[in-house]
């Protein structure tokens, strides 16, 4: 499942502290939501909206406020209304609530020392994170260090630069405007020197020549172990050419 160690505790942290733990989160909020709104409609709180809203935003603090707010600070409600201090259903999901809080904190601390060590054994032992390979598929221990060839063999790679698109560089060192670098369909560096290519009427983000179809380079392209190609663009990696003509 995983090429190597490092890549193991990295990539299973990863999952824990960006997916597992937002979705406990998010559970824990809708069980304290209900919880307190139970609370709220027996009292016939004129402010549940506001309460509500500052549940969602932070449960456990807004919890607690509301609790020492209904106990010690609102007006006495009418002592005729049955078990008005707390249903019973309403402290059985704070319960669940609190207990999904304190598993997905647990969680976040170990997903992030998991992180961690994965980051450290990556470096000391030289494990790619996320295996990254070139078009030959050569692997590399990081995207932005994969290079591209052009039909010919040339190697080329991706200079960036600030605000605007930056240049590719080849082995000897001629850099190529970026606004006309593209990657053809087969996994090849194409440089368009007299700018004839023109914008694909229904794929945003290629060119065409009439014939075969390019995509204008802006930054840094690897391939998985698959074979299948990606534009890495800011935190999203964008398979290239899934499309079919």
């Amino acid at each position: 499942m995983f090429d190597n160690i490092s890549q193991g505790l990295f990539l299973t942290g990863g999952t824990g502290y960006l997916i597992v733990v937002p979705i406990l989160r998010f559970i824990a909020t809708i069980f304290m939501v209900v919880s307190t709104y139970k609370i709220l409609k027996i009292r016939n709180d004129k402010h549940k909206i506001y309460w509500l809203f500052f549940i969602i935003v932070s449960p456990i603090f807004t919890r607690i406020v509301y609790e020492i707010y209904r106990r010690w600070i609102a007006k006495k409600v009418d002592p005729s209304i049955s078990d008005i201090k707390s249903p019973k259903s309403s402290k059985i999901l704070l319960t669940i609530s609190i207990i999904l809080i304190v598993v997905a904190a647990i969680l976040s601390i170990v997903s992030a020392i998991s992180m961690g060590l994965g980051f450290i054994k990556s470096y000391a032992d030289n494990e790619p994170l996320a295996a990254a390979y070139d078009v030959h598929g050569n692997e590399y221990f990081d995207y932005m260090e994969v290079p591209l060839y052009d039909k010919e063999g040339n190697i080329y790679t991706y200079k960036p630069a600030w605000f605007v698109v930056g240049d590719y560089i080849d082995q000897n060192g001629k850099a190529y405007d970026g606004d006309n670098c593209y990657l053809d369909q087969e996994g090849f560096f194409y440089y368009d020197k007299n700018k004839t290519l023109k914008p694909h009427e229904t794929h945003d983000g290629y060119y065409t020549d009439g014939e075969n179809i390019y995509y204008g380079l802006w930054g840094y392209v690897y391939w998985d172990d698959d074979g299948v190609v990606y534009d890495k663009s800011g935190k999203y990696s964008i398979e290239l050419f899934d499309f079919e003509e």
